[in-house]
């Protein structure tokens, strides 16, 4: 019987992959309905769902399977939560997924993906030390796992220890899209433009993530590049509108590019977007002194003056 409704999973599986989602969802239905008492298929159907964006249904699944099965296999109940706590993570409930990692950890579980996770919940919340301990445990147990390098040598960068952090980056592989970024960072930081430019260049084959566009913008202004600096600039404010630290960055390039009407509308998107920041104000006031447009002017420097008396 179980491996009856596994083989109707697997099918509609296919049927989704092939765009029939309606058919293949009603599948995955029927598989809930009729093998709910069959665990090891629930299990599979529940990470089923959970790779189908399904959380809420695949976190309630897993539950049901843990309260109406008590007798399940240790290494089930296991599996169970350590999903729930993934799923509880994905959906920023740090309170559940922390609950479930920690009964976990109590029991005397010992497993790198529980490393693993504890480390994601940590940094999730800004607490970069307490993830370190994580995937520092997590590295005794697959000293060479590239991804695990990575991902610490990541968060050395975060707790500002630079040159461990770059050590294991290259441990980790030398196209690997971590290593790239520290190395442009590093460059960047230390006036290489050009290196830094080239580097970035190469992480923008790998990802266009806002990170990276936002490297290859700011190295190519730097450059000179100017026209390259604003499509750059331009494709990462198409990903995301309110990645603020773009706008001054765009403002920059244009003003450079004797564009005053789009540097203008750049800063006015950045105040919008970041809250008062006087610096960016005072830049706002004169350019839109400078272009005639004194109502617009008086707005922004009452803006300035009411910010600068509060945080006086």
């Amino acid at each position: 019987m179980t491996d009856k409704w596994l083989y109707v999973i697997d099918e509609a599986i296919k049927r989704i992959e092939n765009d029939e989602v309606e058919l293949g969802l009603k599948a995955l239905q029927k598989v809930q309905e009729h093998g709910k008492d069959l665990p090891e298929v629930m299990m599979y159907l529940a990470e089923v769902w959970y790779r189908l964006g399904h959380l809420e249904q695949a976190s309630s699944l897993l539950s049901n399977i843990l309260q109406e099965h008590p007798g399940l296999q240790a290494a089930q109940r296991q599996e169970c939560q350590m999903m729930m706590a993934e799923i509880a993570l994905d959906l920023s409930d740090f309170e559940t997924a922390q609950h479930l990692l920690y009964e976990l950890k109590e029991s005397g579980m010992e497993h790198i993906r529980l490393d693993l996770l504890l480390a994601d919940l940590y940094a999730m919340q800004d607490l970069d030390e307490v993830a370190v301990k994580y995937l520092e445990q997590a590295r005794q147990k697959e000293p060479d796992d590239p991804d695990i390098l990575a991902a610490l040598g990541d968060m050395y960068f975060r707790v500002g220890r630079d040159a461990e952090a770059m050590k294991l980056l290259e441990q980790a592989g030398a196209e690997s899209l971590p290593l790239l970024l520290a190395k442009g960072r590093s460059l960047a930081q230390s006036g290489q433009f050009e290196q830094a430019y080239q580097v970035y260049h190469q992480a923008l084959a790998l990802e266009r993530s806002e990170e990276v566009l936002y490297g290859c913008a700011l190295m190519a202004f730097h450059l000179g590049r100017l026209e390259e600096a604003a499509e750059l600039v331009s494709s990462l404010q198409a990903i995301d509108e309110e990645y603020v630290a773009a706008y001054p960055l765009a403002a920059d390039i244009y003003l450079s590019l004797g564009r005053t009407e789009k540097a203008i509308d750049a800063l006015k998107q950045y105040v919008a977007l970041s809250g008062f920041d006087l610096d960016h104000i005072r830049r706002l006031i004169a350019l839109l002194t400078q272009a005639g447009r004194y109502e617009e002017a008086k707005e922004y420097q009452k803006l300035h003056d009411e910010w600068n008396v509060d945080d006086e």
